[in-house]
């Protein structure tokens, strides 16, 4: 019988794999710490391993590496809530098999795990070359998807397409997957930054001077018709990968008829899908934070809580691209630290004082919700516990995310106790 090590230090999470490996005819072992799992390792062997990153006495990177030292190392899966994009291209670099995110879907992970137990020993991924160090920061579960799909794409040559606002990082992610996918030649055409007249013969050069390393178009949606038509043709020749990006809304692009549908299909083979800055503000202190240390690397300018607050209740509409230089700005302006709201570009310190502080904010955002509750007839207005149930909903659903997906973990920091919780989440969430 095939034999499957869990290392998951959340008993809910580890009881709930266990089950799918017992379906796939395999015999599960749990270990609920990485020296526990490397100390079960050593004693038998495994046909696959299923990897927690958080976990509570040492990290499942330093784990995975020391697997992977053996001389006949087993597959791993990496599980995490905390996908980082260092952690998803060490993970990669290491030969982890695949990088799976919290909540987990485990019906996705089955079929998955069931190709695993199946792979050769010697078919298990080798090592890639070793990724550049903090590259991009953000825990929040739209950034942990896009780090996996980049980790995907630095460790296969496929066509990829980035999307989302201006200033998100596209770009930087697309020389991230073109560096970490081995030493080959990146040529860039800015597809905007010509005039019609021009455009041809410059995409025609780029993909001359491509051939056998990587293209990267940015701003493909405003390729005219007739050059999108050139690329296809390129592509289809496969003499260089093709790397893309677009803030422009392709698929209404395509419905409208000014984007070809079968070059949309040819560039997303792999999809990032890069989230605006507005929409995760909880990156925003190691984001700043980062981004002071570039600025300056040898001054220390922490945030303060005022500071901090006013970053988090402005709406980043040049998003990650503005935060650099907003944090330029500060480091120009402030002599000591701590940084105060008066140290902030002027956009930012309007925007905090028109809106006070996020809990007035927060209290504004209640009574419209309440307004638009209780506008209804009488008959049909909700009673307390069902209004109660739809705030604990996403309150409940943010604070999980934040701890890992780790229901023991997040009761201990409430002082909640842990029936209490698992069963609101059970209730609320879905969530055994």
């Amino acid at each position: 019988m095939p034999r499957v090590l869990i290392i998951e230090d959340e008993y809910a999470l580890a009881a709930a794999l266990s089950t799918v490996v017992r379906r796939l005819g395999a015999e599960p072992v749990v270990a609920a710490s990485g020296q526990g799992g490397l100390e079960k390792a050593q004693r038998q062997s495994f046909d696959a391993v299923l990897l927690d990153i958080g976990l509570p006495d040492m990290s499942g990177l330093k784990v995975l590496a020391t697997l992977r030292a053996g001389s006949m190392p087993p597959p791993v899966m990496i599980i995490t809530a905390h996908g980082t994009l260092d952690n998803a291209l060490e993970a990669r670099r290491l030969g982890a098999h695949d990088y799976f995110l919290k909540p987990l879907n485990l019906a996705e992970i089955q079929p998955q795990l069931r190709a695993l137990l199946e792979l050769p020993r010697s078919e298990v991924p080798q090592t890639a070359s070793s990724p550049d160090p903090s590259i991009m920061i953000g825990d929040a579960p739209d950034m942990q998807k896009a780090f996996a799909v980049i980790a995907q794409a630095c460790a296969t040559p496929v066509p990829v397409l980035l999307t989302g606002q201006p200033g998100t990082g596209k770009t930087l992610a697309a020389e991230v997957i073109a560096a970490q996918s081995g030493p080959r030649t990146l040529v860039i055409f800015r597809s905007d930054e010509w005039p019609a007249e021009q455009a041809g013969a410059m995409l025609s050069q780029c993909l001359e001077k491509s051939k056998g390393g990587t293209l990267l178009i940015e701003e493909v949606g405003a390729l005219s018709l007739p050059l999108q038509a050139t690329l296809c043709r390129a592509m289809s020749m496969g003499e260089q990968r093709v790397l893309a990006t677009s803030s422009l809304p392709l698929l209404e692009f395509i419905h409208q008829g000014r984007f070809r549908e079968d070059l949309y299909y040819l560039l997303s083979v792999l999809h990032v899908a890069i989230p605006p800055l507005a929409g995760r503000t909880g990156d925003l202190p190691a984001l700043a934070a980062a981004l002071l240390k570039r600025a300056a690397p040898d001054r220390d300018l922490p945030l303060s809580q005022e500071a901090m607050a006013a970053l988090k209740g402005y709406e980043w509409p040049g998003n990650v691209r503005e935060l650099v230089t907003a944090m330029q700005h500060v480091v120009a302006v402030c002599a000591t630290s701590p940084v105060l709201p008066r140290h902030l570009p002027e956009a930012i310190v309007n925007t905090a004082q028109e809106s006070s502080h996020l809990d007035q904010a927060l209290n504004r955002a209640l009574v419209a919700w309440l307004d638009q509750k209780l506008t209804c007839a009488e008959a049909l207005i909700p009673d307390y516990d069902t209004l109660l149930a739809q705030i604990e909903k996403p309150l409940l659903a943010e604070l999980l995310a934040r701890f890992e997906d780790k229901p023991t973990r997040l009761a201990a920091a409430l002082n909640m106790n842990r029936a209490t919780l698992r069963r609101k989440l059970r209730e609320l969430l879905g969530k055994e």
